[in-house]
C-alpha cells in the first residue's frame, strides 16, 4: 500500500510539472522528492511586469517565487522609486525621462523573503527592467495639419496611453488645462507643448506639436446694381440710379467652420471714367456706406451714356473674431479689385 501511495503522489507531481514546465522551467533549481512529501530546496524569484510604458504611466509588476506553494512572500527594496504593496511593485515614471530623450531603459532591484520547508526564512535578490518612452502627441484641428493666420483655431491634443490623465497645454504665453486650446497665430508656425499634470510635483513635459500657419482662403467679390442684380463686365450702370453694392462670397468651407473670421470690408473706392479712347480721369475716392454700398448720385455730373467708369477697391480687409481688420489687398491682386462698367441712360 505504501509503494502505491508513493507512485500516485509521484504521478501527480509529474502531471503538474508537465503543465507548468513551459512557463517555469527556467526558474526552478533542484527537486528532492521523498516517499511521503515533495518539496523544493532552492527556488528562483521572478518579477512579471510591463516591458514598455509611456512617460507618465505608472509601471506595475508582480513578484513571484516559482513553485513556492503556499509560502508567503515578502518584498523589500532600497530603491526609493519603487512602491511595495504585498507582492505588487509599482513606480511612477514622470521623472524618469529627461527632456531631449525619447526613451530609456530603467532597471531596479529588490529582495524577496520567504519561509522554507524547514521553517527558516530565506531571501533572494530579484532584478527587473522596463523601457519608458516619450509618448506621441497627436493634434487635431479643423485645418488639419495647419492653422489659419489670425483666425480662432480650435485644436485638440491627444496622448495615447494617457487618455484618462489630466493634461496642460502651453503655447507662447498661453496655458490651458485640458485637451483643447484656442489659438490665433500671426507668425509662420506655432508650437504647442503638452504636460502631464502631477499633484504635489512639477508637471511632466510630454512633447511638442508644431503647426504651420497659412493664410485663410480668399473670398470672391461680386458687384450688384441698385436692384440687387449682379453686374457683369458687359452690363451697364444706370446714370439715373448710380448705386452699387459690393458683396463678398467667402470660401464655403472656411465660412462654415470659421464664421466669426469670414467677414470682409472695403475701406474706400477710387472712381474714374474714360470717354471713348481717351485717357481715364479720376472722379475721386469715396467711402462706402452700410453693407458696402457705394452711392454715386451727384458724383457723375457731366458723364454721358457709353462712358466707362472704373471702380478700384482700396483697403480691402478681413475682419476676424477679435474685430481686427487684416488687409488682403495684395492677396486679391489688382484684377480682383478693379471693376469697369459702361454707363447707361
Amino acid at each position: 500500500m505504501k509503494d502505491s501511495t508513493i507512485r500516485i503522489k509521484t504521478l501527480r507531481y509529474q502531471i503538474m510539472l508537465a503543465l507548468y514546465l513551459p512557463v517555469l522551467l527556467y526558474a526552478f533549481s533542484t527537486f528532492d522528492v521523498e516517499e511521503d512529501t515533495a518539496y523544493i530546496r532552492d527556488v528562483e524569484p521572478i518579477v512579471v511586469g510591463q516591458e514598455n510604458v509611456v512617460l507618465g504611466q505608472p509601471y506595475e509588476a508582480t513578484a513571484y517565487l516559482a513553485a513556492s506553494g503556499d509560502t508567503e512572500i515578502g518584498v523589500q527594496t532600497s530603491d526609493d522609486r519603487l512602491q511595495i504593496d504585498g507582492e505588487r511593485l509599482s513606480m511612477q515614471t514622470g521623472s524618469l525621462l529627461p527632456e531631449g530623450e525619447d526613451e530609456q531603459v530603467v532597471e531596479y532591484t529588490a529582495e524577496l523573503t520567504f519561509e522554507q520547508v524547514n521553517g527558516e526564512t530565506a531571501s533572494r535578490p530579484v532584478t527587473g527592467q522596463f523601457t519608458v518612452r516619450r509618448p506621441e502627441v497627436i493634434a487635431q484641428s479643423v485645418a488639419t495639419d495647419a492653422l489659419y493666420r489670425q483666425t480662432l483655431n480650435e485644436i485638440r491634443i491627444d496622448v495615447p496611453g494617457l487618455e484618462e490623465q489630466p493634461l496642460r497645454l502651453v503655447s507662447g504665453g498661453q496655458s490651458q488645462e485640458g485637451r483643447t486650446l484656442s489659438l490665433s497665430p500671426s507668425g509662420e508656425e506655432v508650437s504647442v507643448e503638452a504636460y502631464l499634470i502631477q499633484e504635489g510635483s512639477d508637471d511632466v513635459f510630454l512633447g511638442t506639436r508644431t503647426f504651420n500657419v497659412i493664410q485663410p482662403p480668399l473670398p470672391s467679390i461680386r458687384v450688384l446694381n441698385a436692384g440687387g442684380d449682379e453686374l457683369q463686365a458687359s452690363d451697364r450702370v444706370s446714370l439715373a440710379r448710380p448705386n452699387v453694392r459690393f458683396d463678398f462670397e467667402p470660401d464655403p468651407e472656411f465660412a462654415s467652420r470659421y464664421a466669426q473670421d469670414a467677414r470682409y470690408s472695403i475701406g474706400q473706392v477710387r472712381v474714374s471714367y474714360r470717354r471713348g479712347l481717351g485717357a481715364s480721369q479720376e472722379l475721386g475716392t469715396f467711402d462706402l456706406g452700410s453693407n458696402n454700398q457705394l452711392n454715386l448720385a451727384g458724383q457723375l455730373t457731366g458723364l454721358q451714356p457709353d462712358d466707362t467708369i472704373f471702380l478700384e477697391l482700396e483697403n480691402v480687409a478681413r475682419v476676424n473674431h477679435a474685430g481686427q481688420r487684416i488687409p488682403i489687398d495684395n492677396d486679391l491682386g489688382s484684377a480682383s479689385q478693379t471693376f469697369s462698367f459702361s454707363l447707361g441712360g
